[in-house]
């Protein structure tokens, strides 16, 4: 029961983010949504301080613990093939890293504007 409690959070988690990246997408190709921006890179930000602390996803390392596998890859997520769930972070993290800093270059330009 634990472990699928982790896969859902991990699902909802996975959700969260991805929507929240075409979110910044969306600000930087339109402007549109500019007060949904520092909540937009915050989330994703926190999983990679995570990433970055632990060297892996928190959830996945959970997920091999639940599963008792010691070595290699625990299925940590509801619904995403294998393939593509392994794939998630070496594509996810460039595509945030630049989505994000063009969004976080957009939200300071227009923020000097203002002012």
């Amino acid at each position: 029961m634990a472990l699928f409690i982790l896969q859902l959070v991990h699902t909802i988690v996975w959700v969260v983010a991805v929507t929240m990246v075409i979110g910044l997408a969306a600000y930087v190709l339109t402007g549109r949504f500019e007060r949904f921006v520092p909540w937009a890179l915050g989330f994703p930000v926190l999983i990679f301080i995570g990433i970055l602390i632990n060297g892996e996803c928190i959830l996945q390392t959970w997920a091999r613990e639940l599963s008792g596998i010691e070595e290699g890859w625990a299925r940590d997520i509801l619904f995403l093939p294998e393939p593509v769930a392994r794939a998630t972070m070496p594509v996810c993290v460039p595509a945030f890293a630049v989505i994000g800093g063009a969004a976080a270059w957009r939200w300071w330009k227009a923020a000097a504007n203002k002012a």
